[in-house]
């Protein structure tokens, strides 16, 4: 196996299941690593009401669960993709700060990163589609500019029948063909 590695954006969306998958099969048909990354960003200002409102320790406190959450959903996405795609078990990266700017740094930072993979839609764009940035989505449209390697974005409706369709919820697959 070659020590290059695809990495996925895994935000919580199904979405990024679907590219999760894509990038499974990629990772196998290419003989590669996968690596799962999830950035963590809480805002300075969480709810929008003006910093002073909110002090160091609940910041510090919304990581905390945040960052729970989020190895426990890697954690678990790995674990689905190593069963259900034939691949070896999936390391995972976990993030502080806005992702647009933490994945670069994560990629600049690894040169055995060849190939980025993410859903088209992820959590905060899948339900409210706008125009054509909302359409490569947000996440996607800025990576593919800014990285030096291939960007592959995931369309909601790819077909699963010829990828690791098992690691997807099926209750909500019903929208997915």
């Amino acid at each position: 196996m070659s020590d290059q590695v695809i990495l996925t954006a895994i935000d919580g969306s199904q979405n990024a299941l679907v590219a999760a998958a894509v990038a499974a099969r990629f990772s196998r048909l290419l003989g590669m690593h996968l690596g799962l990354v999830t950035a963590l960003h809480i805002p300075g200002d969480p709810l929008g009401f003006g910093a002073a409102l909110f002090s160091s320790g609940l910041t510090d406190r919304l990581l905390a669960e945040a960052r729970l959450e989020a190895e426990s959903n890697l954690c678990a996405v790995a674990a689905r993709i190593a069963e259900h795609c034939g691949i070896p078990l999936p390391e995972y990266f976990l993030l502080e700060g806005a992702p647009e700017q933490e994945i670069p740094r994560l990629v600049q930072s690894n040169p055995e990163v060849s190939m980025v993979v993410l859903g088209q839609r992820g959590f905060g764009t899948e339900s409210k589609p706008k125009g054509l940035p909302h359409l490569l989505g947000g996440l996607g449209a800025k990576l593919s500019l800014t990285l030096s390697v291939p960007v592959l974005l995931v369309p909601p409706d790819m077909n699963l029948d010829q990828l690791c369709a098992p690691i997807c919820d099926t209750d909500q697959d019903k929208g997915v063909r």
